[in-house]
């Protein structure tokens, strides 16, 4: 849907023309937030069900770049982007991670096996202790090409959703030219409520916001990653990845509001499309521990005061993923 069709959809959706959609989206892009015309039409801004000044108060991806700026230094920058070495670091703390069986096209000191090659990444494969595995970028994040590997024969790669591809093709589809490569971890076995919600058993995580300041971490927000089982990760993707997000209530661990999609086709509140369980409600399991575990974790990385933890909600308690 091009953009022009999506301000149209709006106009119809709150009953506004869509010249006052388009003149009250143009004063928020030249605020000091910046927020982008398509920003305004994702996050809903087009409703009236909010004041001016909260819209103005809104903040889109430039405005995140500039917070970030002044809330995470150069070093944490590094250690949250660099999976490998956040995870070094928080295994050191004794604080739970995937264990992580190899990287690829990525040089890492000898501890970790390491694999450079076609013929490695076959030899890897072809051990059945290795499989299933889930493999995501060394750096980055978003959840960009992560996958998961649950069999191989010799020959063809048999991905978690089914599809099936050449030993070849699988390696040339990781084959970027990112210095620090891949990660193969061990995949992570849902909680049991998290199963039965979903009926899958690809991870459903929450995401936690902490924020460090001289009295100690506390947590500000929470927000339930839900699988809606077509994909190997649980990231929402701007609403295009069919996963749903979940407003979760810091006190209590329950769930309290979900939404899929994003802008005028955004549906709140619904089932879960597999099971047709609600989500509302829906108890976050062991929040406990997620709460101790994030404000423990937090103190890891001193220079980093505002972060998101991604933890999975695993058979065996909460596991940072990053």
């Amino acid at each position: 849907m091009s953009l022009w069709d999506s301000y149209k959809k709006a106009a119809l959706a709150s009953n506004r023309p869509v010249a006052q959609l388009l003149s009250e989206a143009a004063r928020l892009r030249l605020s000091q937030t910046r927020l982008g015309l398509s920003e305004y039409i994702d996050y809903q801004l087009y409703k009236q069900d909010i004041s001016w000044e909260e819209k103005r108060a809104f903040v889109g991806w430039r405005t995140q770049q500039v917070m970030e700026d002044m809330l995470v230094d150069d070093y944490s920058k590094f250690l949250s982007l660099d999976k490998v070495t956040m995870y070094a670091t928080l295994s050191g703390f004794n604080l739970p991670i995937p264990a992580l069986r190899a990287t690829y096209r990525s040089m890492r000191p000898s501890a970790l096996t390491q694999l450079q090659t076609k013929e490695d990444v076959a030899h890897f494969f072809s051990d059945p202790k290795n499989l299933p595995v889930y493999i995501k970028r060394a750096c980055g994040g978003f959840g960009r090409g992560n996958v998961l590997v649950s069999s191989f024969d010799g020959a063809r790669v048999v991905l978690g959703n089914g599809e099936t591809m050449s030993l070849e093709e699988f390696c040339s589809s990781l084959d970027d030219g990112r210095t620090l490569g891949w990660i193969f971890q061990e995949p992570v076995t849902p909680h049991p409520e998290v199963q039965r919600l979903t009926r899958s058993n690809k991870v459903s995580g929450v995401r936690v916001h902490t924020f460090l300041s001289p009295g100690g971490s506390r947590i500000t927000k929470a927000i339930f990653k839900v699988n809606a089982g077509t994909r190997d990760s649980d990231n929402f993707v701007q609403g295009t990845s069919d996963n749903m997000f979940g407003a979760v209530d810091i006190e209590t661990g329950k769930v309290t509001r979900v939404i899929a999609g994003i802008g005028v086709g955004q549906v709140e509140n619904p089932s879960h499309p597999v099971t047709g369980m609600p989500i509302v409600g829906f108890q976050i399991p062991a929040w406990n521990e997620i709460v101790h575990l994030v404000n423990d974790a937090q103190k890891a990385f001193p220079g980093f005061l505002c972060p998101g933890w991604d933890i999975a909600l695993s058979a065996n308690g909460p596991i940072i993923l990053e």
